[in-house]
C-alpha cells in the first residue's frame, strides 16, 4: 500500500469512527425518548441499532459526496457536514445538534413515509 492509499484509508477509519459517535448519540436520544431502540413516526415504529443508523448515513452522505466528488473532496466533505452533527465540550456530555438531530430524523421519517406507502395502511 502506497502513502496515498494508506491515507486514504485513515481517512476513511475516521469518516466511519465519527458516523458511529452520531449513530450513538442519535440510539442514546431515542431510548431516552422511546424508551427502546425505535423510532416513531406517525404510528409507524421502526427498530433501529448503531449499524442501521451508520448504514444511514453513510448511504445518504459519505457514499453520495464520493460519487459527486470524488473520494478524497467526498471524505472532507462528509467529514465537515458529520463534525456540525454532534457537539462536544470539557464541561458537557456530547449531544447532537439541532441540525444533526433534524438530519438523522428526516432519514427514518424518510424510511417511515416509504413503509408506510408500501404497506398500503398504518402499522402500529
Amino acid at each position: 500500500m502506497d502513502n496515498k492509499q494508506e491515507v486514504t484509508a485513515i481517512h476513511h477509519s475516521i469518516v466511519d469512527s465519527t458516523m458511529a459517535i452520531i449513530a450513538g448519540l442519535f440510539l442514546i436520544e431515542q431510548i431516552n425518548k422511546n424508551g427502546a431502540k425505535v423510532f416513531i413516526h406517525d404510528g409507524i415504529k421502526i427498530d433501529i441499532d448503531r449499524n442501521l443508523i451508520v448504514l444511514g448515513l453513510k448511504t445518504v452522505l459519505k457514499d453520495c459526496l464520493i460519487e459527486d466528488f470524488g473520494e478524497r473532496e467526498g471524505l472532507n466533505r462528509t467529514y465537515g457536514l458529520l463534525k456540525a452533527m454532534y457537539f462536544e465540550s470539557s464541561d458537557k456530555p456530547m449531544e447532537l445538534t439541532q441540525s444533526g438531530r433534524e438530519m438523522l430524523e428526516s432519514l427514518f421519517i424518510d424510511l417511515a413515509i416509504d413503509i408506510k406507502a408500501e404497506s398500503g395502511a398504518t402499522i402500529h
